[in-house]
Formats: C-alpha cells, sequence, structure tokens
C-alpha cells in the first residue's frame, strides 16, 4: 500500500452559499458543480466537496459539525501578499505570521476563521517552494517489481560514491537487483530522476534502455560512460548533464533535501524506438506507455 495524496476532503457547513462566497473572494478558490448539482471548492488538484448541515449525503462522518475543521493550505503567492490581500478584505488575521512545521519541512504560517469559524491555516515554504509530488505517484498504476541495492535504499542518504564528481564525488551510479517481474517483460530500462531540481521539469540523472528480458540485475558504476559493463544492446541516453551515462546527485547548495529516483521498467517491448540523442523528456513519455511494472528505490541527499 502506497498512498499518494489527498484528492477531496468534506466540509460541513451551515450556509453553502455564504462557505462558497467566502472561499471564492478570500482565498481564490473555484465553485464548481457536479454530480447533480452537488457543489465544491477546487484549488490546485484538490477541492473541499460541501455538505450542508442537517442533510448530509451518505456515507458521512460520524459526527459532522461544521466549525470543528483545522485545515493547512500552502499559498501559491508570497505570504506577504496573502497579508495584504487580507487586510484590504477586511478579513482578521488571528495569529501569525509565525513558524511552523509543514508536510515536507518549515513553513511560515496566518490562521484566519472562514464563516462556520472552521480554522484555517494560510502557509508558505521557507524554502520557498513544497516538497514536488513523486512522479511515479501520478503516473498509471503498475504492478511493483522488488527493487533492491547494496548501495541505495528508500530514505537513506546518498553515499558519496554515486554523488557527482563535481562535488567531489564518485559519479557512480548504484549496483540494482530486481525480482518478480511479469512473464509479458520483453526488456527493461533503468532510470533516475530527481523530482525536486527546481528547473519546473525535475532533472534526469540516467537513462540506461535496451537491457535484455533475462536481466535480473547491474552491478555498480554500470552507468560509466565507458560502457563496458553493459548488456549486449544495452546503450545510455543522453541525460540532463549532456553525457549518455549516469550523473551523480548534484543539486543546488542550500537547496532543501533532494529525492533520487532509481527505477527499473519492465517494459512490453524490446525495442522503445528511442536513440541515445533522444530527448529525455521524450523518453520518458515512451517508458511511461510501454511499462507494464515497476520497481523504485527513493534515496535522498542534500548538499550544505
Amino acid at each position: 500500500m502506497r498512498i499518494a495524496r489527498a484528492d477531496h476532503f468534506v466540509l460541513t457547513v451551515r450556509d453553502i452559499d455564504a462557505t462558497v462566497e467566502w472561499y471564492r473572494t478570500v482565498l481564490g478558490m473555484r465553485p464548481v458543480v457536479f454530480g447533480g448539482g452537488r457543489r465544491a471548492l477546487a484549488f490546485g488538484t484538490q477541492k473541499f466537496n460541501l455538505h450542508e448541515a442537517g442533510r448530509e449525503l451518505e456515507p458521512k462522518a460520524a459526527v459532522p459539525t461544521p466549525g470543528s475543521a483545522d485545515l493547512c493550505l500552502i499559498s501559491a503567492v508570497p505570504l506577504d501578499e496573502v497579508r495584504a490581500h487580507l487586510h484590504t478584505l477586511g478579513v482578521r488575521v488571528e495569529l501569525g505570521p509565525v513558524a511552523r512545521t509543514g508536510a515536507t519541512g518549515p513553513i511560515t504560517s496566518v490562521y484566519l476563521r472562514d464563516p462556520d469559524q472552521n480554522l484555517i491555516e494560510i502557509s508558505a515554504y521557507d524554502a520557498g517552494r513544497p516538497q514536488a509530488p513523486d512522479p511515479y505517484d501520478l503516473l498509471p498504476p503498475v504492478p511493483t517489481i522488488t527493487l533492491t541495492s547494496d548501495d541505495v535504499a528508500d530514505g537513506m542518504v546518498l553515499d558519496a560514491r554515486h554523488v557527482h564528481d563535481g562535488l567531489g564525488g564518485g559519479n557512480q551510479s548504484p549496483g540494482l537487483s530486481w525480482t518478480g517481474a511479469p512473464e509479458a517483460a520483453r526488456g527493461y530500462a533503468v532510470t533516475c530522476y530527481d523530482p525536486d531540481a527546481p528547473t519546473g521539469s525535475g532533472f534526469w540523472h540516467w537513462l540506461l534502455l535496451g537491457l535484455p528480458a533475462d536481466c535480473t540485475g547491474l552491478p555498480t558504476d554500470v552507468g560509466s560512460s565507458a560502457g563496458t559493463q553493459l548488456p549486449t544492446g544495452a546503450f545510455h541516453l543522453r541525460n540532463d548533464f549532456g553525457h549518455h551515462a549516469y550523473g551523480g546527485a548534484y543539486p543546488p547548495a542550500g537547496d532543501p533535501e533532494h529525492r533520487y529516483l532509481f527505477a527499473v521498467h519492465a517494459l512490453d517491448t524490446e525495442n522503445l524506438g528511442l536513440q541515445p540523442d533522444s530527448p529525455a523528456g521524450y523518453a520518458g513519455f515512451v517508458l511511461t506507455a510501454h511499462t507494464i511494472a515497476r520497481g523504485v528505490l527513493r534515496p535522498t541527499f542534500r548538499r550544505d
């Protein structure tokens, strides 16, 4: 089991019209109507479904009560702009700005109340941005391959051997082994992707394609540009450093912790139709279309 994100919450309110107007005016949420007249408030990729107190839909919470919610919402604009906007509207800030801890790091928050007296915390991440979503949580789900390594593990800080040589590291790809792929697998690809790079599109550190169907692992440093340890037919795509090889972790100085997603993709084809200089983003698109199972390890690294 792996929960990816929250999709929606239900707010039980005394007056749906008043709630919709407040959240639209004060917080910039978008009113939506769905399911034969039900009403909701959309923001980002989530929404609040609205139930009128005493007329809730089944199933519902055991004690649906207006004013019982305590919510933290991340602002898309700087907190100074939030405070100025609230001041213009005459909305009272009950507390803040104050330091708090968000789901992925330190935040600064202000607190206010909605028409039902729910506590609404509006926050901004002190690092300037929240942690990016895990891209594999946003793709169509596929069966899981068991991926293991003697070099890296989920949540483990990358050893210097796997950090870029520009930071004094060894620039070696980690050894990987996998089991449990479907019998229908016709080949494999192995990638390393950093979703936390401040680019708007992440950063590809490693794209290794053309691994045969009988391949069940790779030794440490197989990602070397020399390619001497690659299985027959396997080849590297150009990574975002511009090299046909593995490129180690190299986050900006002072940036929050980055995740490095080492993935093995079981494919339904022996040939993806990609070339060594195919763009990494396009390769990711093609990989998704042909992946029938996947295993992922998520070590981390932060540059002080």
